[in-house]
């Protein structure tokens, strides 16, 4: 398993052929989407549930392929950050209601 910053943590490096992200930035967006669902459900679209290491190379992929084909902020993982960068200042201390005080 590797810990490289922008790879998820998944299958080890020397289980992963040599090509396998150009192969999962290549998938089709169809494919691509099947194996999104089959992470998200735990099972192939034929009903078989996927095994552990199944689920590190899909997930793999996937990332792989939102990493090449989808912006930012709606790549799998993606948090909101609204409102945390500073740009809006704190309500002041005397605008604050607690409530159930009147």
């Amino acid at each position: 398993m590797t810990d490289r910053p922008g790879r998820a943590r998944g299958v080890a490096d020397s289980q992963r052929p040599p090509d396998f992200g150009s192969a999962a930035a290549a998938l089709d967006r169809p494919t691509y989407e099947n194996l999104k669902r089959a992470l998200e459900l735990g099972r192939w679209p034929d009903g078989r549930s996927l095994d552990a290491r199944q689920r590190e190379i899909c997930l793999d992929a996937v990332l792989t392929w939102e990493a090449r084909h989808l912006p930012p902020d709606q790549r799998t993982g993606h948090i909101e950050r609204v409102g945390c960068s500073g740009d809006e200042p704190e309500p002041p201390a005397d605008r604050i209601r607690i409530l159930g005080e009147d």
